[in-house]
């Protein structure tokens, strides 16, 4: 939500005690300079126009990267690439930590940026460190934090979960660079070249929709990312394993599930999920170029679907749902003016979800001016 982005208050939990390992992260940091590094492959994963190097050699980090974003290892940029950030992940020797190091074209405030990113993650402001040294620990009562960060560098609790945080993290530091684009949390479809924006709520059918829509072999950009340039409405792909719930699937989605062994998850909100490649999937559904010219609002769920067509206006902005990265590095207002001139020459609907089959219909009648 626009409105969510900004300043949150983080508590202080807990006291620094002197054998506290986040307290002499600056001793670990120089120490890890003159140990031998970790032999790990450069893999890079290409996000919208920007590009991220995993030089990784922490297993658990990189197999999650390759779960989620299956179709990401590449050989690299093009030479011209300017939108490049590396991160490298080592472990230290002797203890359960390890030293992430960012290399990207720009300084940033790594401690703030994180808040901006994740303001309802239930995560807190941990125990000070030295040497500007600051920490976030998981709000569950627990004092020790699971990360330690100071400008480009970081050190991790491998005893933790910290591998979500820092995917996140490493991703959003590459979407800051692009200034030019806005990201939101939303599917994006290309219908023959015709952009479509899927957004809702949590739960409310963009990942079906999208899903659906791939089904019949139209082209898929993302269920969970939607990447569009602020000034052109050019769409970007931002493609990964696509988190498919129980419930109401389209026919073909629920056969290519139930024929193929893709990985299940139970997530923190207790639902079951299975993380599948949109890619061995449905091959036709490639991520070729679109122009945003619709955006579906997604409003709940009926027996049959049904699309109301409206004109974009400021009492609508809680209903998108813009990164907390696509408001970094720029003035608030400003930004609200990009979202708004974007939404305001684009195709508006509040879509009523039905029958996932008889929902694409309904989409595929709209944009081919069926109604």
């Amino acid at each position: 939500m626009v409105g969510n982005v900004g300043s949150i208050a983080w508590g202080c939990v807990g006291a620094v005690t002197s054998n506290a390992w986040w307290a002499h992260a600056s001793d670990l940091s120089d120490a890890s300079d003159r140990a031998v590094p970790e032999h790990a492959e450069s893999i890079w994963y290409r996000f919208a126009t920007g590009w991220l190097c995993l030089i990784c050699a922490e297993p658990t980090l990189s197999n999650r990267f390759n779960q989620i974003y299956p179709e990401g290892a590449v050989s690299g940029p093009a030479s011209d690439c300017h939108i490049k950030v590396t991160c490298r992940v080592r472990p230290l020797p002797g203890v359960s930590l390890a030293r992430i190091d960012f290399d990207d074209p720009e300084p940033l405030d790594a401690f703030a940026f994180c808040r901006t990113l994740f303001p309802d993650r239930g995560y807190t402001e941990g125990p000070a460190g030295l040497d500007g040294w600051r920490t976030i620990s998981i709000n569950d009562g627990s004092a020790s934090p699971f990360i330690a960060l100071r400008g480009p560098q970081a050190i991790v609790d491998l005893n933790q979960n910290w591998q979500p945080f820092v995917a996140n993290y490493a991703v959003s530091r590459v979407l800051r660079l692009q200034r030019q684009l806005l990201f939101f949390h939303g599917g994006s479809i290309g219908i023959n070249g015709r952009g479509l924006m899927i957004t809702g709520a949590k739960n409310s059918g963009k990942t079906t929709t999208s899903m659906t829509l791939a089904a019949r072999g139209h082209n898929f950009l993302g269920d969970e990312m939607a990447a569009i340039h602020k000034d052109s409405g050019a769409m970007f792909p931002f493609r990964r394993a696509a988190s498919i719930r129980t419930g109401p699937r389209a026919d073909r989605v629920d056969e290519e599930i139930k024929k193929r062994s893709f990985r299940s998850e139970r997530f923190p909100d207790g639902g079951e999920r299975v993380l599948a490649d949109v890619g061995e999937m449905f091959p036709d559904a490639v991520a070729a170029s679109a122009t945003l010219t619709c955006i579906f609002f997604l409003r709940g769920f009926d027996s049959k679907p049904a699309a109301s067509p409206f004109l974009f206006g400021v009492e609508h902005f809680h209903m998108l749902s813009p990164l907390g990265c696509s408001m970094w590095g720029v003035p608030a207002v400003k930004r609200m003016m990009d979202i708004a001139r974007l939404a305001g020459r684009t195709k508006c609907y509040a879509l009523t979800l039905g029958y996932p089959d008889d929902t694409a219909d309904l989409v595929e009648q709209i944009v081919f001016g069926g109604i």
